[in-house]
C-alpha cells in the first residue's frame, strides 16, 4: 500500500472517530435531558441519575431507583427511601429515610448511618443518636426513649436510644441514625420517628451546572476529569458551556421543561 494510500486511510478512521464520538455525544445531550420522575418525586435532572438518565449525567453516588413507584437512593450500603427533593437558599436538600425502618424499628439491618462528608451534610435540627438493641436492663431508670424489640436468637428485648454515635456497650447490637431535635416521645413514636427520615444538604457545586444550562445545554459528570460536563446539541462537551450554535433548544438543565426546581432561571 503506498503513502496516499495509507494517508487516506488515516483521514478516513479520524473522521469516522469523531463521528462517533459526536454521536454519543449527541445520545448524551438527549439522554441527560431526561429527567427522574418516581412517585412523588418528579423532575429530578442533575447531579442525579437512574432509570432514564444513564450515569454519564450524575454524580456516581447519587443513582436513584425507582421501584413500586417510590424513588429510593443507596448510601454506604444502606438503602434510603428519598421522601422529598427541594431547594434552600440555592442547595439540594433530599428528606431520606432508612428502608429498614419503613416498617418500624425492630428489625434493623445493625449498619450505622454514614454519610461522606464531601458529597453530603445534616440539616441543622438532626443529630445522631444511637438505636441500642437487646439489653439485659437499662442505663438508668426511667429512660424515656426504650421500647422493646423481639430479635431471633435474643432473649433480651429492651432497647433505647441514646444521644450520639455511641456502641452497644453490654447489649446487643445498636444503630446510629439521625433525628430531628424537634422529637420528644411524647408527641411522635419511635416507629414515626424512624419513617420520617431526616434531611441532608448536597455538596455539589452547581456554578458550573447553571453555566450550562444558561447556554441550553444539559449538566452531566465526566468521570474520568471528576467534574461537570456541559452536554452540547452539537454534539460536543469539551467547554464549560455551549458555543450559540452548539446550543439546542430550551431543554438544558435547569430551566427545562419540568425541570427540577433548584437553579431553575
Amino acid at each position: 500500500m503506498n503513502t496516499h494510500h495509507l494517508l487516506l486511510c488515516a483521514m478516513f478512521l479520524v473522521l469516522m472517530i469523531n463521528i462517533t464520538r459526536s454521536q454519543g455525544n449527541d445520545d448524551l445531550y438527549s439522554n441527560c435531558g431526561n429527567l427522574f420522575n418516581c412517585g412523588s418525586i418528579q423532575g429530578i435532572g442533575y447531579p442525579f441519575w437512574g432509570e432514564s438518565r444513564s450515569s454519564s449525567c450524575g454524580y456516581p453516588a447519587l443513582e436513584l431507583a425507582c421501584e413500586d413507584n417510590a424513588a429510593s437512593i443507596m448510601i454506604s450500603n444502606v438503602k434510603y427511601k428519598v421522601l422529598s427533593v427541594y431547594l434552600d437558599s440555592e442547595v439540594e436538600v433530599l428528606q431520606i429515610a432508612r428502608e429498614d425502618f419503613s416498617a418500624g424499628i425492630c428489625s434493623p439491618d445493625f449498619v450505622n448511618t454514614t454519610l461522606d462528608p464531601a458529597l453530603f451534610s445534616l440539616i441543622n435540627g438532626y443529630v445522631n443518636s444511637t438505636f441500642i438493641y437487646g439489653c439485659p436492663n437499662l442505663p438508668k431508670p426511667n429512660v424515656p426513649s426504650q421500647f422493646s424489640c423481639t430479635i431471633r436468637g435474643i432473649a433480651n428485648k429492651i432497647g433505647y436510644v441514646a444521644p450520639g454515635a455511641v456502641g452497644p456497650g453490654s447489649c446487643f447490637k445498636s444503630v446510629v441514625v439521625p433525628i430531628s431535635l424537634q422529637w420528644d416521645n411524647r408527641s411522635a413514636s419511635l416507629e414515626k420517628v424512624g419513617q420520617q427520615g431526616f434531611e441532608v444538604r448536597l455538596g455539589v457545586d452547581f456554578a458550573a451546572c447553571k453555566g450550562c444550562a444558561n447556554s441550553k445545554g444539559v449538566c452531566g459528570y465526566d468521570i474520568l476529569k471528576n467534574t461537570t460536563a456541559c452536554y452540547c446539541a452539537d454534539g460536543s462537551s469539551g467547554s464549560a458551556t455551549c458555543a450559540p450554535s452548539a446550543a439546542g433548544g430550551p431543554q438544558g438543565q435547569p430551566g427545562s421543561k419540568g425541570t427540577h426546581a433548584f437553579l431553575k432561571s
